[in-house]
């Protein structure tokens, strides 16, 4: 498989180094030689240096070869044209990054009549996972399948937690409901785990239930009084895109927002689109300017700004005063570290969240067979693949035999099955039916049909 990717950013980057390790043939189009050299030298890619939007660039690309042309940019415009010109060169789908919300307005337009495949807006997806964070307060990531019906979240155990000190197996006489503990994250370390696993301070476990169930999970957390009452105001910090959207999330379910902006166009132009938040022109960061503005009568705190660093420092004052929820950008993969070293660990990366959209798409491409793959999403610093796929007659290998009685391979456990729109937490007597809709959790082993999850 074929895929030029034009734009060597952040997003152009995560690119390179997930598809250099998937496809046959990844070429990279860039109008800067250094990133180029430096990108070619580190993945298994082709460099060429030009406009991406020039047709002579992409003829030297072979983008009537393409079976994927990814446009990643910093420019809406460059990343259409391009698109276009390749779609209409040859390329069998083209993926285009759109930031602009003027032109979100048009994107089914761009997409059937221009030949644009998928288009993908990093703010706004940014600003939906935030909205799911506000949703599940205790959840540091919100992974959601079949249409936002279900959900895995990632939680952390903290000293006041029931589940403390408790054994999986004990754990049954606690979380006294239909649920699933997928995965733990500890120090690095990812694992399935077992009978004998011990919950402890500082493990991230990834936790399925229903959404009434997963409700009762908050109270064994700790700090289960600011879990008793949905969050249903927002301060934001910084005034960008991604509060854009935010705002237009938080709009429809009523909540009391503020947003504090440092530039004063950026917050004159969004206190004329929004008319009924409240929008302050002055400086984020400043401590005073916080304490004015009441930051502690806020039951959540999101920091937006473009310096992660000032996003991981407000949300520590946040958290110090006792916010009930907080959020912050952080772009950097050595900050994200950090922040979870000194108990930040929600925050959102746009980049990542784009990658994520552009592979399982990408994904969905390379499936041959007709078990799609309707949602993926990489966990663990991306060592941990969750896929849920949606069985047809062609997955025989599968279809009506036991889970018991199937050679599932150790890397692999299957989370839930959605069957006539029902969470189904399975058990060795369970079969996997057609039509079903089933969650697979994949730890460092590939997979691309729901047939891979036998041992060979």
């Amino acid at each position: 498989m074929k895929v030029i990717i034009v734009g060597g950013g952040k997003v152009g980057e995560l690119l390179c180094a997930d598809f250099s390790n998937t496809y046959k043939e990844v070429t990279l189009i860039d109008i800067n030689e250094h990133r180029i050299e430096k990108l070619v030298d580190t993945y298994d890619i082709n460099g060429l240096l030009g406009n991406g939007a020039n047709y002579d660039i992409l003829s030297e690309a072979d983008a009537a070869g393409a079976d994927m042309f990814i446009s990643v940019t910093a420019s809406d415009e460059i990343n259409m044209i391009s698109c276009i010109t390749a779609k209409q060169m040859g390329a069998k789908y083209t993926i285009a990054r759109i930031r602009n919300p003027e032109y979100s307005k048009t994107k089914e337009f761009l997409k059937h009549s221009l030949g644009i495949d998928l288009m993908v807006n990093p703010e706004y997806e940014a600003a939906k996972q935030i909205f799911y964070m506000l949703k599940y307060p205790t959840a540091t990531k919100v992974e959601s399948f079949s249409g936002n019906k279900f959900n895995i979240l990632e939680v952390v155990i903290n000293e006041n937690s029931i589940l403390n000190g408790v054994s999986l197996t004990d754990s049954k006489n606690i979380i006294n409901f239909p649920s699933l503990v997928c995965l733990v994250e500890r120090k690095g370390e990812v694992f399935v785990p077992r009978g004998n696993y011990t919950f402890e301070v500082g493990d991230k476990v990834h936790i399925t239930a229903s959404n009434k169930d997963l409700k009762k999970f908050y109270k064994l957390l700790g700090n289960k009084e600011h879990w008793d009452k949905r969050i249903t105001s927002s301060l934001i910090i910084g005034g960008g895109k991604i509060a854009h959207y935010l705002i237009e999330f938080l709009e429809k379910v009523n909540f009391y927002t503020k947003v504090i902006e440092i530039d004063k166009n950026k917050a004159l132009a969004l206190s004329e689109t929004y008319p009924n938040i409240d929008v302050i022109w002055a400086d984020g960061s400043d401590r005073d300017t916080l304490v004015e503005e009441g930051i502690q009568t806020f039951d959540s705190c999101i920091s937006l700004t473009g310096l992660d660093e000032e996003n991981i420092i407000i949300n520590l004052y946040a958290d110090k005063l006792g916010i009930k929820k907080t959020v912050a950008k952080v772009n950097r993969a050595s900050l994200k570290q950090i922040a979870e070293d000194i108990g930040q660990y929600s925050y959102i990366t746009p980049k990542e969240i784009v990658g994520n959209i552009i592979t399982k798409y990408s994904k969905s491409l390379q499936c041959s067979k007709s078990s799609d793959i309707e949602n993926f999403y990489r966990i663990a610093n991306n060592q941990v693949e969750l896929i849920e796929f949606k069985i047809s007659n062609d997955n025989i290998n599968v279809l009506g035999t036991k889970l018991k009685d199937l050679n599932i391979n150790p890397n692999m456990l299957i989370a839930f099955i959605i069957r006539d729109n029902k969470q189904i937490f399975p058990n060795g007597d369970d079969m996997i039916m057609l039509y079903d809709n089933v969650v697979v959790i994949s730890y460092k082993q590939k997979i691309e049909h729901i047939d891979d999850i036998l041992a060979e």
